[in-house]
């Protein structure tokens, strides 16, 4: 009998790597080849039906040739056509002489079409209409994928909605998103009338809102308006501007808005605008950081930095509030006001709490600006400060109520009411009248701190020459208090000897620089020469003297100061 030899056999165990790779291995290959065996085939599209059905092996690639009431269904949609062939390998359906392509809520006919099973795309060619509840598209040509139920029209493309007609070389329609994109020339037609001109537009049929992102160019009935990026929409009729743009209005092309950050309303003519915008009215120029304006009311309201500009009167308003009213021709600025009146060699300025400008239309078309409370002014030859000022811009007057102080060089003015007058020649103020406790004060050195000229009474005349008070005409109470000087003959040096007190019904004096020199002394005259050694201290100063130099305005950047 024969012997084996036969090995101990191990037992099998887990721990054997190479064993568990090609299971693993197997396993993938044999759960691939089942899901493959899963995977859905592509649906076909079938025949539904047609009158006649005729099959020529020569025409067609050998595929039906069907005519007559043909139908033919794929995944839902239907395409009917008075002739069609079916290719069943390539599961393409070509139709036409009417066709039509429906598809859930939409339809599209055409001369001709193509449908495509394997790509879902439908190509329709001449006389193309899309429809479905929000629009009507035509075109020459059309492409449309059922999957992504996008739409694309190529030539005289044509879209109808509720609100809009647009007409446009080639167009993309997303119909999941409602977006109709136009990359070329757009132009459409509103339901108001509106005309709309531009490039690289989106229509959205939903929200019925359009953006523009290059120039575009838009007419209605009331306005012109160009941007170079803008969105609008239908419901609310309004129209948002980021880029340069510019609304004008049809009937008076001299009135208009310039923004690049706004919103227009232009069923209501309100805008809201920012970024320093500016509406043109009336030859008036308003701007502001944020600003809002009705072009139907004419109503204007601007906040920080407000700038209302009349080149015609040659003013500007300034502050960080204000409000303008066309047809009142009226604008008011308030905190930090202040208003800049320009002539050719010279300018105005004015502050105060409020400033209001107005032009009386009624009367003589009188240019006025009123200035309220802590109202301050600054001109080359004069200055001062007032509670309230009224300057009369066309008759060149200014009138200072409560408190009212001027200076003009080292000479000091006071009074309970002032007026000024600019001459229309030299555009300075020339001469001034002061009513009721009229007060005039000169410094005499400025190296004595206690001597000064002082002439008071109940009314006052002051009249300028180069830029300096040059006479003073006081009436009914006046009194002068001057101070004498004498030139000696040999070293031409003045020497002080005496003040003198006048007392009168009327006092005219000279204003030289420093010294005041008094030429008449009339009705009731009376008065008295003090040597200066003595002149009684008691008498120094006149009643109600208050030297106020410290609030002289020195230069135009003084009027934004407070009162020290």
């Amino acid at each position: 009998m024969t012997e084996y030899n036969f090995k101990k056999i191990k037992p099998f165990s887990f721990d054997n790597q190479l064993f568990i790779k090609v299971f693993f291995f197997v396993l993938l290959m044999f759960s691939s080849f089942l899901f493959a065996q899963q995977k859905p085939k592509k649906a076909k599209a079938n025949l539904k039906h047609a009158d006649f059905i005729t099959r020529n092996p020569d025409r067609f690639e050998g595929n039906q040739f069907l005519t007559g009431n043909v139908a033919i269904e794929y995944k839902g949609d239907m395409i009917y056509a008075d002739s069609a062939v079916l290719y069943q390998d390539k599961n393409l359906a070509v139709a036409w002489s009417n066709a039509k392509l429906v598809s859930k809520d939409k339809t599209i006919t055409a001369k001709k079409m193509e449908y495509d099973g394997q790509t879902t795309i439908a190509k329709a060619f001449e006389n193309v209409v899309l429809t479905d509840p929000s629009s009507r598209i035509l075109s020459d040509y059309m492409e449309y994928n059922r999957t992504t139920e996008i739409a694309i029209g190529i030539g005289n493309v044509d879209v109808k909605t509720p609100t809009q007609q647009i007409y446009a070389d080639k167009m993309i329609y997303e119909r999941l998103t409602g977006n109709i994109i136009v990359n070329d020339t757009y132009r459409t037609i509103g339901s108001d009338g509106t005309m709309v001109e531009g490039k690289n537009v989106i229509y959205n049929v939903k929200e019925k809102s359009t953006t523009f992102g290059s120039e575009v160019f838009i007419t209605n009935k009331d306005y012109t308006i160009y941007s170079r990026k803008m969105t609008t929409n239908d419901i609310t009729g309004i129209t948002t501007f980021r880029d340069y743009s510019k609304i004008t209005r049809r009937d008076d092309p001299s009135q208009y808005i310039i923004t690049s950050d706004g919103d227009f309303n232009k069923k209501t003519g309100e805008a809201w605008l920012r970024n320093n915008s500016k509406v043109y009215y009336q030859n008036k120029i308003l701007s502001a950081e944020k600003l809002y304006f009705n072009d139907k009311t004419g109503f204007g309201r601007g906040e920080k930095n407000v700038v209302l500009d009349d080149p015609l009167e040659k003013r500007i308003l300034k502050g960080d509030y204000g409000e303008a009213y066309r047809y009142l021709d009226s604008a008011y600025v308030t905190k930090n006001a202040y208003a800049i009146k320009s002539f050719d060699q010279d300018s105005l300025y004015i502050s105060a709490d409020t400033l209001l400008a107005v032009k009386r239309h009624d009367v003589d078309s009188t240019s006025i600006v009123k200035a309220f409370h802590k109202a301050r002014f600054y001109k080359s030859n004069a200055n001062g400060k007032a509670d309230s000022l009224i300057y009369n811009q066309t008759k060149g007057v200014m009138q200072f109520y409560k408190d009212p102080i001027m200076w003009s060089g080292d000479s000091q003015v006071t009074g309970n009411f002032m007026e000024a007058y600019t001459n229309a020649k030299t555009e300075k103020i020339d001469s001034m009248k002061v009513f009721n406790n009229a007060f005039v004060i000169a410094k005499v050195d400025s190296l004595v701190e206690n001597e000064y000229h002082q002439i008071k009474g109940k009314y006052l005349t002051v009249l300028f020459h180069d830029d300096k008070i040059d006479f003073v005409n006081v009436e009914e109470n006046a009194v002068a208090l001057t101070y004498m000087d004498d030139t000696d003959e040999k070293t031409k040096q003045k020497e002080r000897y005496g003040v003198n007190i006048s007392y009168c019904g009327i006092i005219e004096a000279d204003v030289v620089g420093n010294e005041v020199e008094l030429i008449a002394c009339r009705v009731k005259s009376d008065g008295k020469m003090y040597p200066l050694s003595k002149f009684p201290e008691e008498l120094r100063y006149l009643p109600d003297f208050k030297w106020r130099i410290g609030e002289r305005l020195n230069t135009w950047k003084d009027i934004f100061v407070e009162s020290k």
